[in-house]
């Protein structure tokens, strides 16, 4: 196990309303130099500087380079899950349907049509709030230095199934955004069987916070998988208008974001008759079931000890979800690095 760490810089301009990043989701800039990624081996007094990442590709359920290149700027970027953070989706669709004959055009044709990105409550709130936070940090460009880091013992860790970097990012030193959201309630526990113990008890410890602040998603929380907002549509940043918002307009009750995708999905699939209308929560769930491992048996037995259920098990019959977010610990999605030449990754 060691310690991948990749400097880089943060623009203001992504984030909602002027750009189209969420609360959970940002884009570091590197640098273009051969500092810009750094691995410290266990053991080791000082980072070594890598340059495995260069042309690196993600097979997973997408399969993409995990360095990209604005065709516009020539900027080299990566793109960042915030570990341990789930924050409320400003822009979400249910994934396309599959190439079965048992759909007709029809039903294709419907799905098709009402399925626009969609957000939650609290979602534009919360990224304008950090994007506020963050401000302060910032030059007068709007552009900050930011520092990835996360433990790993191999490449291909660092990674996750959508080709993203997974970890915690900070900037001014030692601002972690990961414990910010979370310690402001604008985001609620995420955790995954890729963590460790340390790392998933430094969210709880900011969760105890988090969870009280008031007039925010993490005390907004819901369980009721019932509730659900049509109306709630992603607004796209426009360059010729100025979107109209004010703090906490969107206020409401907010379904943990990862149940959130599959409930959109669901009632989406049932509105498009893709599904039958008597179609539960726990029965869709369960066609395409989400491994996972409580988080107190994980904590005491490990992932290879652990009892493995599934999402669908702690759906109640009248769709209600039977556990808090920070209950769950989710397994992750297999995937691997390859090179230019399709070659496994696995040294540094």
């Amino acid at each position: 196990m060691g310690i991948l760490r990749i400097k880089g810089t943060i623009d203001l301009i992504q984030f909602w309303p002027n750009g189209s990043s969420d609360a959970d989701t940002t884009k570091i800039k590197l640098v273009v130099n051969e500092n810009s990624f750094e691995y410290k081996r266990e053991g080791a007094t000082k980072f070594s500087s890598i340059s495995v990442f260069w042309d690196a590709i993600s097979k997973g359920q997408v399969s993409k380079a995990v360095v990209t290149t604005s065709k516009k700027t020539g900027d080299k970027t990566i793109t960042v899950r915030l570990q341990g953070v789930d924050a409320p989706e400003l822009h979400y669709h249910a994934a396309p349907l599959s190439k079965s004959g048992d759909i007709t055009d029809a039903k294709r044709k419907l799905f098709n049509e009402i399925n626009e990105d969609r957000r939650q409550c609290f979602a534009e709130t919360s990224t304008v709030a950090l994007a506020k936070s963050l401000k302060q940090f910032a030059n007068a460009d709007g552009i900050m230095n930011a520092v990835f880091e996360t433990n790993v013992s191999e490449p291909g860790d660092s990674v996750d199934t959508y080709g993203r970097f997974v970890g915690n990012i900070r900037v001014a030193g030692d601002h972690d955004i990961n414990l910010w959201l979370i310690e402001n309630g604008w985001g609620h526990p995420a955790f995954y069987t890729s963590m460790s113990k340390e790392e998933i008890g430094t969210i709880l410890d900011a969760w105890k916070k988090g969870k009280k602040k008031a007039n925010r998603p993490g005390i907004a929380g819901s369980k009721n998988a019932n509730d659900f907002d049509f109306d709630l549509i992603y607004r796209e940043p426009k360059k010729e208008e100025e979107i109209d918002f004010t703090m906490g307009e969107d206020k409401g009750k907010v379904l943990m974001p990862k149940i959130y995708r599959r409930q959109l999905s669901w009632l989406i699939s049932k509105k498009a008759k893709i599904i039958t209308a008597a179609t539960t929560f726990k029965a869709y769930l369960k066609k395409k079931p989400d491994q996972l491992v409580l988080l107190n048996d994980f904590l005491v037995n490990n992932l290879n000890s652990a009892k493995v259920l599934s999402l669908d098990e702690f759906i109640s019959a009248d769709n209600m979800v039977l556990k808090n977010p920070e209950d769950f610990v989710f397994k992750e999605k297999p995937s691997f690095l390859v090179n230019s030449s399709g070659k496994k990754i696995t040294e540094w």
